[in-house]
């Protein structure tokens, strides 16, 4: 079962700035320069924390995974914009090309 989180980060250098974004992108999708929505399973979060620790100098670098539960999860309103929202792709909906 996947859980959505929101992956921010604060990187120093801009060889690691670049490194940390081709992470990020491997397992999410942008909403800002650094910040990504990912739907992740429990396994893909520890390949992600283990492939940004590989990245990042934790003594100067900052990274941040918040869990915002379940994608698709109507019950309750996780995400609450203050502009225009950004049309995300769902993995779970269907797609007609």
């Amino acid at each position: 079962m996947k859980t959505r989180y929101l992956l921010c980060y604060d990187v120093r250098d801009s060889v690691r700035l670049r490194k940390t974004a081709q992470v990020a992108e491997a397992y999410g999708y942008r909403v800002q320069y650094s910040i990504f929505l990912c739907d992740l399973t429990k396994v893909q979060v520890a390949r992600l924390e283990q492939d940004l620790r590989r990245v990042l100098n934790v003594a100067v670098d900052r990274a941040m995974l918040v869990d915002l539960g379940p994608p698709g999860d109507q019950s309750r309103r996780r995400v609450r914009w203050l502009s225009r929202p950004l049309e995300l792709y769902d993995p779970g909906e269907a797609t007609v090309i």
